[in-house]
């Protein structure tokens, strides 16, 4: 008898129906045996796909995960690396520096006095100094001492050297009264010429932001001074709300501000932060006690560097700590001057022609942490020589002091004329060569070891505490 499949019917009639005999109940049990199985097989299967897919789903999630922290690391790598940010002092045209470089009826051009060191301001990843005076125009006239007021191509030589910032917030930036402090506005505005220390209105930021690779540095600029009293003029209440200023003897305004720039830069990401002060007192090698008060304060709240200006001779380097104790500042109480017709001699005995460029190498690690890599000085030295010829002169320029007794002499002076030249003093054995200019070596030297006396300890100190080894 050949054997045939059974039917469902057939199937559920045995499981679910009570045998009518033994051999029926035999059978019931091994067909119930048989589905259990087949059920046992079923489910086995089914556990197995639900393994396999839930294994899988986990090795994908497993695999996303680590695909996302390895995105993650190759970001924060490419959000690390190291930026350098520079400064120098001073740049101030006076008489003999307006006289020397005009080009023709309303026309200058300053960029000869930079061709020895603009390869040196080219090499930080961004450069700053301060402007100290105001931009004008033909009608307005282009003065000296001591009302200073310079052609708009002052601001474009700048840049041309190697400038990335300028810092415009001096005790002569209201040298042109209401008009120059717009000219001022108006010319960087329109040349895009990175700037800070003033603002062309209520509403724009006091600070500015500028970023070299994955790091952000932050620049604030202030002048001492008030609208009653700044610089012996009083200003209009609207210009002096676009003018950074603040008061020496009671800054509690200004750190107010400070706290709030600060909180504020680095809601905008800014890594480390700067403050360009223009403050102390004029050709004094130290500074004031009101400079160390406000240094102190700034350290207090957060601040990373903070480079001095206005005395026109340099003051000492230092590292200064919070109150906590949870943070260390970079602090240069004066930079000196960068260009200028002040020398030794007719300034108080004050070496204005002693300058200096200052790099601060900087490292942001994956963390987004900011360290000092490396500090950096290099002695810069303001060459004036008769036009043609090839020695250092001693005039007596317009600094004021003894101006009106010495007018006769200045007036000669200035018809003669004089060459000025900014020259890097990291190799005076090779400076008359590569630069032509003969019998500079010995005074080069001189202005190299004074920079280093007032700057040098503070310089090892400030490597010593800062740079992490």
């Amino acid at each position: 008898m050949s054997k045939r499949k059974m039917t469902i019917q057939e199937m559920k009639k045995i499981l679910f129906t009570r045998p009518a005999s033994q051999r029926q109940a035999v059978r019931r049990r091994r067909l119930w045996r048989a589905v259990i199985m087949r059920l046992a097989v079923v489910l086995g299967l089914i556990l197995l796909v639900i393994l396999v897919v839930s294994g899988a789903k986990s090795c994908s999630r497993h695999r996303a995960l680590k695909a996302a922290r390895k995105a993650a690391e190759a970001e924060a790598r490419a959000n690390s690396g190291d930026v350098s940010i520079g400064f120098t002092g001073c740049m101030i045209l006076h008489s003999p520096l307006l006289d020397r470089y005009q080009t023709g009826e309303g026309e200058y051009d300053f960029s000869e006095p930079y061709q020895y060191i603009k390869e040196y301001y080219e090499k930080p990843d961004i450069m700053a100094c301060e402007m100290e005076g105001s931009i004008s125009d033909e009608a307005n006239g282009y003065l000296g001492h001591p009302l200073f007021r310079y052609p708009a191509v002052f601001a474009d030589n700048l840049a041309d050297a190697g400038i990335d910032l300028q810092f415009l917030a001096t005790n002569h930036i209201y040298d042109g009264m209401a008009s120059g402090l717009q000219i001022t506005l108006n010319t960087y505005e329109e040349k895009g010429l990175a700037y800070t220390g003033i603002r062309t209105g209520e509403d724009k930021k006091r600070w500015t932001i500028m970023q070299s690779g994955p790091v952000k540095v932050g620049y604030v600029n202030y002048t001492y001074g008030t609208p009653e009293n700044f610089n012996a003029i009083r200003i209009a209440e609207e210009d002096a709300k676009l003018i950074n200023m603040f008061s020496e003897t009671s800054p509690e305004e200004f750190y107010r501000e400070a706290a709030e720039q600060i909180a504020a830069m680095k809601l905008m990401g800014a890594d480390f932060i700067v403050y360009a002060i223009h403050w102390g007192t004029e050709y004094m090698p130290e500074p004031s006690e009101d400079q160390k008060a406000i240094a102190q304060k700034l350290c207090d709240l957060g601040v990373d560097a903070v480079i001095g200006g206005h005395p026109h001779v340099e003051q000492p380097i230092d590292v200064l700590q919070s109150a906590d104790g949870s943070h260390r500042m970079f602090c240069i109480y004066s930079i000196g001057n960068a260009l200028s017709n002040q020398r030794e001699g007719n300034v108080l005995d004050a070496h204005c022609e002693d300058g200096a460029l200052l790099t601060l190498k900087l490292h942001k690690d994956s963390k987004n942490g900011i360290s000092f890599k490396d500090i950096k000085l290099t002695p810069t030295w303001v060459y004036r020589g008769k036009r043609g010829g090839d020695s250092e002169t001693e005039d007596e320029d317009e600094s004021g002091a003894q101006e009106e007794s010495d007018a006769q002499e200045e007036s000669s002076v200035q018809s003669k004329g004089y060459d000025f030249a900014i020259l890097p003093l990291d190799q005076i054995d090779k400076l008359e060569k590569t630069t032509g200019l003969k019998g500079i070596g010995e005074n080069a030297q001189a202005s190299y070891d004074r920079t280093m006396e007032i700057l040098g300890e503070g310089l090892e100190k400030a490597k010593r505490e800062l740079i992490k080894k």
